[in-house]
């Protein structure tokens, strides 16, 4: 054997090493993750025909939120919106993004909420 070849074969073995430290460890955090309840930021949206701009706040939100390396949950609260806004909402429940749905007379968490107004006001007065 050469010494190029020992020299390919010694880098396959620390490449596969390495390979199985780093997916043992994610196995670990993600593990111990479970137990332990991360600490982040909590936004409220309240939302009322907002079917054109929620997605897109979500996104940012979520954007940011991996950009800084913070955690994030998302609630929301809907006025009764008449557009595509729940059916959206639904839509971004099932995905990746941590939305959930809060009702009008919701508890409020421990931690801080930043609430994000997307109502449109004058919309709203006609509908009522």
């Amino acid at each position: 054997m050469t010494v190029m070849e020992e020299l390919v074969i010694w880098l396959l073995a620390a490449y596969g090493g390495s390979s199985l430290l780093v997916g043992l460890a994610n196995w670990w955090m993600g593990r111990r993750g479970n137990d332990v309840s991360p600490s982040g930021e909590h936004y409220r949206l309240l939302l009322f025909n907002s079917g054109d701009v929620v997605e897109q706040v979500v996104r940012k939100l979520q954007f940011h939120s991996y950009v800084r390396g913070v955690p994030i949950s998302i609630s929301y609260q809907d006025d009764g919106s008449v557009d595509d806004t729940i059916r959206i909402m639904a839509v971004l429940e099932r995905t990746d993004y941590p939305c959930r749905r809060e009702e009008p007379e919701g508890a409020m968490s421990a931690s801080p909420v930043m609430t994000i107004d997307l109502r449109r006001e004058g919309e709203q007065q006609h509908a009522q």
